[in-house]
């Protein structure tokens, strides 16, 4: 059984996979390479696939990205430190135990060096956006109550409002300065190879919203 640390009502509510961790709402169950029914005979949880359908009940529905029940007052996006610069991310947010329960539990979260297993990857609907495909090493629970939806090419995303809290978070503990810098300084220019496609004025957006997201970065 995996090692975790104490789970959240809420989440402790959530069926387990093989090895006991808790399989988030979001994720997609699979059988024979093609989209399930969550507990369906025969079915595996991809924890790599989204469920495109809960994803749009997140948002018609109010519901917590990670557990599935209704959100509260608080709202928590568990995000990298390349969207805490743009303001953008595709997931939707989370009950604040919830994001901290994933902040000390995904594997892929508390383990900087991981990278994503693409290996078999079923079919899947592409996600909107243009994914940054790292592990960045620490990661930002990004409270705000405002933020809203917007259509691009590849799909809706979201733009959140200045946060009301953030937390850092690596290797699921509190994050230190050093680990944030760190983060920024190997993503940045990834984002800035974006921007200068998209022409001089987006550098210069990218720039300030660098400034401004240096603020929150921990003391």
């Amino acid at each position: 059984m995996v090692d975790l640390p104490p789970l959240p009502d809420r989440i402790a509510r959530l069926r387990r996979d093989k090895r006991g961790f808790p399989i988030p709402w979001f994720v997609q169950w699979m059988k024979e390479g093609q989209a399930a029914r969550e507990g369906e005979e025969g079915a595996e949880p991809d924890f790599r696939v989204i469920d495109t359908e809960r994803m749009q009940r997140c948002f018609s529905q109010n519901r917590c990205w990670c557990c599935g029940d209704i959100l509260g007052r608080h709202r928590v996006f568990v995000i990298g430190p390349m969207c805490v610069i743009n303001r953008v991310t595709m997931e939707p947010p989370n009950h604040r135990d919830c994001a901290e329960f994933a902040a000390k539990a995904c594997p892929f979260l508390i383990r900087p060096r991981m990278r994503r297993n693409d290996k078999d990857l079923p079919r899947h609907a592409p996600m909107p956006g243009i994914a940054i495909d790292r592990n960045p090493g620490c990661m930002a629970l990004y409270e705000t109550s405002r933020y809203r939806r917007f259509h691009t090419p590849t799909g809706a995303l979201i733009r959140l409002d200045p946060p009301d809290q953030i937390d850092w978070w690596a290797e699921g503990k509190t994050a230190t300065r050093a680990q944030v810098l760190e983060s920024i300084e190997s993503g940045y220019p990834l984002l800035m190879g974006i921007a200068r496609h998209e022409g001089d004025a987006s550098v210069k957006e990218l720039v300030r919203q660098r400034e401004i997201a240096m603020t929150l970065v921990p003391a």
